[in-house]
């Protein structure tokens, strides 16, 4: 006789429990749920460094982004009195653009100091970007300028979201191509 009633007694207490369980989940409420959003990461994206950077010349250098993403690009120079102007756009331009200002420029930095130059973009499409130098020559009478030749250091950081594809390639770029004045 235990037997038959310890295997009626079994499936009632489990019925019971079971309801119990299910009653006590429908009064208390839903834990939130959780979110995690991963944080940014941010690469070294391009590195380039070179020599003989005369005044009143230009120097284009590309930086193909291939994900959105941030830029900060950080320039600096050998002799803390020379006047460095920087600029970053999305288009080639030619000397002639340039030294008459229509070169069309996302961001422009026009100063002497401070040295090292910082340039941070927000978010960017992937594509073509440029980013230009000028070592502004001596102009006693605007009180700017210099005569040095210059040796120039580049990083650029790239921060992309969680979400974007990641490159951990670092692009060294070869010797960059001045863009000197027209000589008569």
């Amino acid at each position: 006789m235990r037997s038959v009633l310890g295997s009626a007694v079994r499936p009632a207490v489990a019925g019971a429990l079971l309801c119990a369980l299910a009653a006590c989940e429908a009064d208390s409420p839903r834990p939130p749920v959780v979110v995690v959003t991963p944080e940014p990461i941010r690469v070294v994206y391009l590195t380039s460094a070179f020599s003989g950077f005369e005044t009143d010349m230009w120097v284009p250098i590309p930086i193909p982004l291939s994900q959105r993403g941030k830029l900060d690009i950080s320039v600096d120079w050998t002799a803390p009195d020379t006047w460095m102007y920087v600029y970053l756009g999305s288009q080639v331009c030619d000397y002639a653009q340039l030294s008459t200002k229509k070169c069309p420029f996302m961001i422009a930095s026009e100063t002497k100091d401070p040295k090292p130059r910082v340039l941070l973009t927000g978010n960017l499409e992937a594509g073509n970007y440029y980013l230009y130098l000028y070592n502004v020559p001596r102009d006693p009478r605007a009180g700017i300028g210099s005569d040095n030749t210059e040796a120039v250091s580049i990083v650029v950081g790239l921060t992309v979201g969680a979400e974007g594809q990641r490159s951990t390639e670092v692009i060294r770029l070869g010797r960059p191509t001045f863009l000197a004045p027209p000589r008569p």
